[in-house]
């Protein structure tokens, strides 16, 4: 039978248990690493060492849930990898592509060899109005911070991320005039059926431009007249292949985002014409295979310059179709779910201008009963 003397030797050689002399087992486990790289220790006692064991295992299980521990030496750039691979089987391919980017993009120039051991506040917020300095969105620039704080999260004090993060800025979001938009559709018309078909779609059903690209013909249900978004086509950094980028289908971004939307007749009627001379799996396809977003954004681009329009993104024909179904009448409700918001308040945050201006003109109707 092996002795208590002979238990804590063990224990001392193998797991930083020891037995103390008021006869109590104490097993010692590193907290964290302070500013000059040093660990400092905490411990936790028991009677027995089998119960002083058990007590270290679920106090260590405990900090892995708060702190990744890293070794003084390790860079930030390094410890960005570490959690990099940590997550890559538990996020969508996108996310994971998204996250690389703002590795190898933003955080690996900036802090280089940095050790985290040696990283302050001080440098996170440099950190943080060097990327608003350089043109990054607010939005984009959250999203950027959050992921190093996560990354690192935290085996650092907790107060080094207490810094200044600029609040979202809402901008009023552009939209195409009625002229510009008839135009529009007449010089998209006279092109070819992929723009006709890409531009008026998105003009009067409000979708994506990476829905757009993965509407297939089973999506249409030309009896009750609706389209069924299902998924979305994005270019994405490819990780496991030399190539820098794929062409993928996703499912839509969120729940709100997988929707049916009712489809006017008139856009039925020009789908049902194209179907005719159509053989391919998806709506709208280059050489029968799926489509990606920017080829439709290069397109885009040229109608535009046709139609003597100002350079605008792909994406202003989203907000023209919710302006437009404003101005026409619509609730918020409805609309919220016919571009596939989370929420209705959403809605109403992107487009107060627009009721602004609509509840001026309802307003002016009381002018008639004055006179």
């Amino acid at each position: 039978m092996v002795s208590n003397e002979e238990v804590a030797s063990m224990a001392r050689r193998q797991t930083n248990i020891f037995k103390r002399k008021d006869g109590r087992y104490e097993a010692r486990y590193i907290k964290c690493w302070d500013e000059n790289g040093k660990a400092k220790y905490g411990s936790v006692y028991a009677r027995t060492y089998a119960e002083v064991k058990v007590k270290l295992e679920n106090t260590k299980a405990k900090l892995l849930d708060h702190q990744i521990i890293l070794m003084p030496s390790q860079t930030i750039v390094d410890a960005i990898n570490v959690h990099l691979n940590s997550i890559k089987n538990q996020v969508k391919e996108s996310t994971y592509g998204l996250y690389m980017r703002y590795s190898e993009n933003y955080i690996s120039p900036h802090f280089k060899d940095t050790p985290v051991s040696l990283l302050t506040s001080e440098m996170v917020q440099g950190f943080v109005d060097s990327l608003l300095g350089n043109g990054l969105s607010v939005a984009t620039t959250q999203s950027v911070f959050n992921f190093l704080k996560n990354g690192l999260k935290t085996k650092l004090a907790k107060d080094i991320f207490t810094i200044k993060l600029p609040k979202k800025q809402h901008y009023k979001v552009e939209v195409l005039s009625i002229d510009e938009q008839k135009r529009l559709e007449l010089v998209a018309k006279d092109s070819d059926t992929i723009n006709h078909i890409a531009i008026i779609l998105c003009l009067y059903t409000g979708i994506r431009i990476g829905e757009l690209c993965g509407i297939m013909w089973k999506d249409i249900d030309f009896e009750r007249q609706t389209l069924s978004i299902n998924r979305t086509v994005q270019r994405i950094k490819n990780i496991d292949s030399n190539d820098k980028t794929k062409v993928i289908c996703l499912n839509p971004k969120s729940d709100t985002s997988q929707r049916d939307i009712p489809l006017p007749t008139v856009i039925v009627e020009m789908l049902k014409e194209h179907k005719k001379n159509s053989n391919a799996p998806y709506i709208i396809t280059f050489n029968e295979n799926v489509i990606e977003p920017r080829t439709i954004q290069r397109r885009f681009k040229k109608l535009l310059s046709i139609a003597g329009i100002r350079d605008v993104n792909f994406h202003i024909l989203r907000h023209t179709f919710a302006t437009r179904a404003l101005e026409k009448g619509f609730d918020i409700k409805t609309l919220s779910e016919v571009l596939g918001h989370a929420s209705a308040t959403m809605t109403l945050s992107k487009y107060a201008h627009v009721l602004d201006e609509h509840k001026r003109r309802s307003m002016e109707l009381l002018s008639e009963l004055y006179q």
